[in-house]
């Protein structure tokens, strides 16, 4: 995949009120989010960075060495500097990737894909996803572990022209990933609607719990960095491992999800 080409498709903003170093940061922690690098490989050099988006060294430099201060990031001299896929505060990381939340609690994640075809989108899915009538789109069911606990149901929506050559194997590790290996769109806003429920015997029976156990089912949009919508999933959560945190502080809510 092609870091450098992905976080220069378009030039930084000078005018913008946002510094120029944490436009860049914002660009890299979207390649972070996608689990699209894995350790092993190193990132564009700064001299890259800054030839490609017309920054100076100092800038891409100071925003470098913010990553590294926050702990997405570690430099190996002589070497380069790589993605830190073990970093402890997992927020931003885990917004987009079930895979490094599950890695941070140090537990092992795995996927079981049980449904994959494409369909051809109908009102439901025009809407959630923004497409016209009869667009294919892939429909990715999935059961996914924390080591041998299944701790989600998940049904996945891509349009396909996001990931034309998406395979089984692909759907078994990270969609996210995928998606930015072939289109160059990266994950850069997620809403989710959370509802209590009770699990019905399909669900149960797959989530290894009883029949008419409690859960929650999220109903989740992911937009990509240019605002297309890159993915929506309807994600059935175990009531017994699963929890939400909330912090109100000054009028404003943030909000944390706790797996168990």
């Amino acid at each position: 995949m092609d870091v450098l080409a992905m976080i220069s498709q378009e030039p930084i903003d000078p005018d913008s009120d946002l510094p120029l170093y944490q436009q860049l940061r914002g660009r890299l922690l979207q390649v972070i989010a996608s689990h699209s690098l894995d350790e092993s490989t190193p990132l564009p050099t700064e001299v890259a960075i800054a030839d490609a988006l017309h920054l100076s060294r100092g800038t891409v430099r100071r925003c470098f060495e913010e990553l590294v201060r926050e702990g997405w990031v570690v430099r190996r001299r002589g070497h380069g500097t790589y993605i830190n896929h073990g970093r402890q505060d997992r927020r931003r990381d885990a917004t987009f990737n079930y895979t490094a939340e599950i890695q941070s609690l140090g537990k092992t994640p795995s996927s079981k894909v049980f449904g994959f075809r494409t369909v051809l989108a109908q009102p439901s899915l025009m809407q959630r996803l923004n497409v016209p009538m009869g667009e294919p789109v892939w429909e990715v069911r999935r059961i996914r572990y924390a080591n041998d606990d299944p701790m989600q149901y998940a049904t996945a929506y891509v349009p396909v022209r996001y990931c034309p050559d998406l395979t089984r194997k692909d759907a078994e590790q990270s969609l996210y990933a995928a998606i930015a290996r072939q289109s160059g769109a990266m994950p850069a806003k997620a809403v989710e609607l959370y509802e209590a429920i009770s699990l019905d015997a399909k669900e149960a029976m797959a989530l290894q719990v009883p029949c008419g156990a409690a859960a929650i089912r999220i109903m989740r949009t992911t937009y990509e960095q240019h605002g297309g919508t890159m993915e929506t999933s309807i994600i059935t959560c175990r009531g017994d491992l699963n929890r939400l945190l909330v912090t109100i502080e000054d009028g404003k809510s943030s909000f944390q999800k706790i797996l168990s």
